[in-house]
C-alpha cells in the first residue's frame, strides 16, 4: 500500500507538469491565432482608411461577456492627437436602440404600455395620437416619413436644450397627429418617431431624456466616455467632424453637429470602448458586469423584427455571408458608425469615424450602407474567416468620377458662356456677329439661362424643399458648383440679352 502511494506521488509529480505545459502551449496557440487575426485585421483597417480617405477611425470587438479588440487608428484632429479607444465620436442613429431601451425599462417597470395608444403620454389635443401605439413608434410603423422630419431638423437647431426635445416632439405632433388615420401602416423610418419617444421618457419619468439616459443606461454600464451633449463631449477629447471638399476633408464647425431636439433619434455621443459594454449589454441578456439595464426577454424583443424585412426596436436585421445578424448605422454630419451583432456567435464589433458625406453612402437604393458599414462587414468577415468581399468604389475613384464629370460640365458651360460673350461683346461685323431677332425660342433661352438661379435663390431662401439644405450640409461642393453654374449661367442669359438689344438697335 505504501509502494502503491509513493508510485501514485512519482506519477503525479510528472503528469502534472506535463499537463500544465500542454495547457499552456493551448493558451499560447490560443493567443497566436489571436495576435494573427488582429494583425490581419489592423492591415485591413490601414488599408480601407487609405481608400476611403478616413482621419480616424475606432473598433470594438466583443465576445460573450468579454471585449475581444479595442484599438484607435488615425487622427482625432488636425493636430495629430491620436484616436483612442476612449475618443467620442457622434453614434447617429445607433442611440434610436438606446432610445428604445430607456422605454423599455419604463415598461418593464409599469409605466409605459407599450400597446397603448400615445394619447396617453402626450397632450390630448391630436387626434391622432388615439390610433398610434408606442410599440408602432419603437417599430416605425406610425406611418410618419423621414423627408417631412428634415425642416424640423432644420428649425430646431438652435432651440435651447433644456425644451428642444418637448418643441420638436410637438411640432411632429402638429405635423403628424393632427388628423386621425385608423389605417394600419408599414414600416417607414423616421427619426420624428424616436424623438416623440424620448418626449414619452421625458413626461413618464419626470427627468430629461439626457438625464435619465446618464444614470440608468450610461452609468450602469460603465460609459464614462459617453455623452449627451456636444458640449461634453467636447470637453472630454470629442474627434473633430470632417466633411470631404472635393476630395479633401475640411474640418466642420458649423450648427449642425448637434441638433438637440434630434437627440433620441441620433445626437448622442459615445467611445469604442464604451458602445462595446453597450454591445455586451446587448448580447447578454441585459447585462454587463453585475449590472442589468433590461430583461432578457425585453433585449430579444429590441431585436426581433415584427415582420422580416422591417425594423425592430433601435435595430434592424440582416446578413453577412449568409450569417445571421443585428445591426445598425449610424450618421450625423461629419460623423459615421455601425454596429453589428452575430447573435450565433455572441459576437458584437463598432466601427467609428469622423468623416461623412453623402458620398460615403451606396447609391440610389441602399443609403444606408456606408462607408463604416463595408468596414464593420470586413471584420466580420476576418473573424470568421471569409473573404472581405468588394467594398466598392475608393473615395479616390468617387471623386474621380464626380470631380471628372464637374469638371467636363463646367468646361462645355464656359466655353458656351465664352462664345456668347464674344459674340455680344466683341466688335460687330456683319459676317459673324450673328444676328438675332426676337422669337420664342431667343426668349426660351434666356428664361432657362436664368431660371437655374430662381430655383437655386428660392431653395437657399425658403425650406420649400428641405432636401436642398440637407444635401447643402452632407455635399457642399457639389451644392457650391451648382450655385456657380447658375450664376455663370445667368451671366451667359444677360450676355443673350445685350445681344439681342443691340442687335435690335443697329436695325
Amino acid at each position: 500500500m505504501r509502494m502503491r502511494t509513493i508510485a501514485t506521488i512519482l506519477c503525479g509529480l510528472f503528469i502534472f507538469p506535463l499537463f500544465l505545459s500542454a495547457q499552456g502551449a493551448g493558451n499560447r496557440q490560443v493567443e497566436q491565432a489571436e495576435t494573427s487575426v488582429f494583425s490581419e485585421l489592423d492591415t485591413y483597417i490601414a488599408r480601407e482608411m487609405k481608400r476611403q480617405r478616413l482621419p480616424g477611425l475606432s473598433l470594438g470587438i466583443v465576445q460573450g461577456d468579454r471585449i475581444l479588440y479595442l484599438k484607435g487608428y488615425g487622427q482625432a484632429d488636425a493636430s495629430g492627437r491620436p484616436v483612442t479607444p476612449e475618443t467620442p465620436f457622434g453614434i447617429g442613429s445607433i442611440g434610436k436602440s438606446v432610445t428604445a431601451t430607456a422605454v423599455l425599462q419604463l415598461a418593464e417597470a409599469g409605466k409605459i404600455d407599450l400597446d397603448a395608444p400615445i394619447q396617453r403620454y402626450i397632450p390630448a389635443q391630436y387626434k391622432g395620437a388615439e390610433f398610434i401605439t408606442v410599440r408602432q413608434l419603437l417599430n416605425q410603423t406610425s406611418g410618419f416619413t423621414q423627408i417631412s422630419t428634415f425642416s424640423n431638423t432644420l428649425s430646431s437647431v438652435n432651440d435651447q436644450e433644456q425644451d428642444a426635445i418637448e418643441k420638436n416632439a410637438l411640432s411632429y405632433a402638429d405635423k403628424f397627429l393632427k388628423k386621425a388615420n385608423q389605417a394600419e401602416q408599414p414600416f417607414r423610418y423616421s427619426n420624428a418617431n424616436y424623438v416623440l419617444l424620448g418626449y414619452i421618457v421625458q413626461q413618464v419619468s419626470g427627468q430629461s431624456y439626457g438625464d435619465y439616459v446618464k444614470e440608468h443606461i450610461f452609468s450602469p454600464l460603465s460609459m464614462q466616455d459617453s455623452y449627451v451633449t456636444l458640449d461634453e463631449a467636447a470637453e472630454h477629447g470629442l474627434a473633430t467632424p470632417y466633411r470631404r471638399i472635393f476630395g479633401y476633408n475640411v474640418a466642420y464647425d458649423g450648427p449642425y453637429i448637434f441638433i438637440p431636439g434630434d437627440a433620441p433619434a441620433g445626437y448622442l455621443y459615445a467611445s469604442a470602448k464604451d458602445m462595446s459594454h453597450y454591445l455586451i449589454a446587448q448580447i447578454n441578456g441585459g447585462v454587463f458586469e453585475d449590472n442589468s439595464v433590461l430583461s432578457s426577454e425585453g433585449i430579444h424583443l429590441m431585436q426581433t423584427e415584427p415582420v422580416p424585412g422591417t425594423y425592430a426596436m433601435g435595430w434592424m436585421n440582416g446578413r453577412i455571408n449568409d450569417l445571421p445578424v443585428i445591426g445598425q448605422p449610424g450618421g450625423s454630419v461629419g460623423f459615421q458608425a455601425q454596429t453589428y451583432i452575430v447573435p450565433e456567435q455572441q459576437l458584437g464589433v463598432i466601427v467609428f469615424a469622423n468623416v461623412l458625406d453623402m458620398i460615403d453612402a451606396t447609391w440610389p437604393n441602399k443609403t444606408h450602407v456606408i462607408t463604416t458599414t463595408h468596414i464593420a462587414s470586413g471584420v466580420i468577415n476576418i473573424l470568421n474567416e471569409q473573404p472581405i468581399g468588394s467594398s466598392g468604389l475608393s473615395m479616390a475613384q468617387k471623386y474621380w468620377i464626380v470631380n471628372g464629370l464637374l469638371f467636363l460640365l463646367s468646361a462645355w458651360l464656359l466655353y458656351t458662356t465664352a462664345r456668347t460673350a464674344k459674340l455680344c461683346l466683341g466688335p460687330r461685323n456683319p459676317v459673324n456677329s450673328g444676328h438675332i431677332r426676337v422669337s420664342i425660342k431667343v426668349i426660351a433661352r434666356i428664361v432657362l439661362n436664368f431660371a437655374g438661379l430662381f430655383i437655386v435663390l428660392m431653395l437657399s431662401m425658403t425650406q420649400v424643399v428641405p432636401v436642398w439644405h440637407i444635401a447643402t450640409i452632407y455635399q457642399p461642393d457639389v451644392i457650391l458648383w451648382l450655385k456657380i453654374m447658375t450664376v455663370l449661367t445667368a451671366l451667359k442669359g444677360s450676355m443673350i440679352i445685350i445681344r439681342l438689344v443691340r442687335s435690335m438697335w443697329h436695325e
